[in-house]
């Protein structure tokens, strides 16, 4: 792949030449030609200067009487400073002293041309290597201390803690990183040897809800280099916490309240019918009977919400004929619809829907049921009275679309969180659970919801689901 000019940029040396040699100025034009930043000087007192003020990549150095001094100088400021010395290979005792600096280079003042632009260039592909191998664990370091968990990188042979990020200094008990890394003796001996057995392929480990430091933790263990492994550590207490108390409401419901309210239903059912009321407590059983059946549905609404939120819920998917499950949501809607004196219409292929037509659509009958039954109430609620909701149904080799349009306009204020949980509008009992659970409802069987909405045409609730 091609250099950019924004990547040549980036790689050019400043380079900091000192030292009288004919050799320096016949290659100072070509380094100029390649892109690179060039600086003479010819004093110790301006090459000090000139070197503290620009920090140069590369330093070459024409022996001269000063060189050690000079030099010498220049590494109190940078220890590391690179340097090429170019010496008069015939008199020894003139460069020997220069022997006692690391990372230097040698070659002779009667080099060519040639051979001195040859040691620029090795030398610029090993600066970049090691500029990006210092970029990279910049950018390391500064991602592993902007994580909000415990991150750690463990030695397995020298079984010690190497780095640690402040979060898990935040979070874990005070550790040194001389003894076994924090999380290692919550784990067993077989686990611990599972998890850090290095293999040559890539792999990753995972632990869920590991009981340490009094909290609950997914851990994750990735090699990262030979014998090197990155710890993550997440704290899953307050979700634990929530998984339990979803499933101690989900007991409750299930045991402590549809179990009473369907005797509530049963016993008045038998009032109802055989207890011989009078017509005027009549109309009270009726309505005792109505309440808990209408409790029991907003029961089973909620275990199969909880359900579905922790996937849980294993939809028992059949074919089924959705224009019987369409009919039943529409009765539950009896009464709202004549307190508003509002018209349902349902149609197929612009035809009126008839009782024998057959939609052949798949999924579990309840939960479809359910789903229609939020999707209508929410239109049923937000149509202006003596207004007709509409139910358009088609069909395709995949899918079967069901379009359900309303006068009313979705307000701006919750078009973009019109399916997410609580979002409601001028109700003053509405929950913001039913466009919420139709969704969910919809997604489980492989289908999903959408909507339009104007203040000029009305909103249409659109429900795709899927043919056996």
């Amino acid at each position: 792949m091609p250099h950019t000019r924004l990547s040549d940029e980036h790689h050019k040396l400043n380079i900091l030449i000192t030292g009288k040699i004919p050799l320096i100025h016949t290659v100072i034009p070509s380094l100029h030609d390649l892109g690179h930043e060039v600086s003479i000087t010819r004093s110790p007192r301006e090459t000090l200067f000139t070197y503290a003020s620009q920090q140069p990549d590369l330093l070459i150095m024409a022996e001269q009487d000063d060189t050690f001094d000079t030099f010498s100088s220049i590494r109190k400021v940078n220890t590391e400073a690179p340097a090429l010395f170019l010496i008069d290979t015939s008199n020894p005792e003139n460069f020997e002293k220069l022997f006692e600096f690391q990372q230097v280079s040698f070659l002779p003042n009667t080099t060519s041309k040639e051979r001195l632009l040859k040691f620029i260039n090795k030398f610029q592909n090993q600066h970049i290597r090691q500029k990006k191998h210092q970029d990279d664990a910049k950018l390391y370091s500064l991602i592993l201390q902007s994580l909000p968990f415990p991150a750690l990188l463990v030695s397995t042979k020298t079984q010690e803690t190497i780095i640690a990020n402040k979060a898990a200094h935040d979070q874990l008990p005070i550790f040194d990183y001389r003894q076994a890394p924090p999380f290692i003796s919550s784990l067993s001996d077989e686990v611990q040897q599972n998890l850090f057995h290095e293999l040559e392929s890539y792999h990753l480990h995972s632990l869920k809800s590991v009981n340490a430091y009094e909290r609950f933790w997914d851990l994750t263990v990735d090699q990262v280099a030979p014998s090197v492994f990155m710890l993550l550590a997440v704290d899953v207490t307050e979700q634990r916490q929530q998984m339990q108390l979803r499933e101690e409401m989900e007991r409750i419901a299930r045991h402590d309240l549809r179990s009473p309210t369907a005797n509530i239903v049963g016993m008045s059912r038998i009032l109802e019918t055989e207890a011989g009321l009078n017509e005027e407590f009549q109309p009270l059983a009726e309505i005792v009977r109505k309440t808990s059946e209408r409790m029991i549905r907003q029961i089973d609404t909620s275990l199969t919400l909880i359900r579905l939120e922790t996937g849980s819920l294993k939809a028992d998917a059949h074919p089924f004929n959705l224009s019987s499950a369409i009919n039943a949501a529409i009765g539950d809607l009896n009464q709202l619809v004549e307190d508003k004196e509002l018209t349902i219409v349902c149609m197929m292929d612009d035809e009126p829907l008839q009782e024998e037509n057959s939609i052949v659509c798949y999924g579990e009958a309840s939960l479809i049921i359910t789903m229609f039954s939020n999707l209508l109430k929410n239109a049923a609620e937000a149509a202006p009275e003596h207004t007709t909701i509409t139910i358009t149904i088609s069909e395709d080799s995949h899918f079967i679309t069901t379009k359900i349009h309303n006068m009313g306009e979705i307000p701006v204020s919750i078009r973009e969180t019109f399916f997410d949980r609580y979002a409601t509008y001028g109700k003053k009992y509405g929950t913001g659970l039913g466009t919420y659970s139709a969704r969910l409802i919809a997604s489980a069987s492989g289908g999903d919801i959408s909507f339009t909405t104007s203040e000029e045409k009305g909103t249409t609730l659109i429900t795709t689901l899927p043919k056996p």
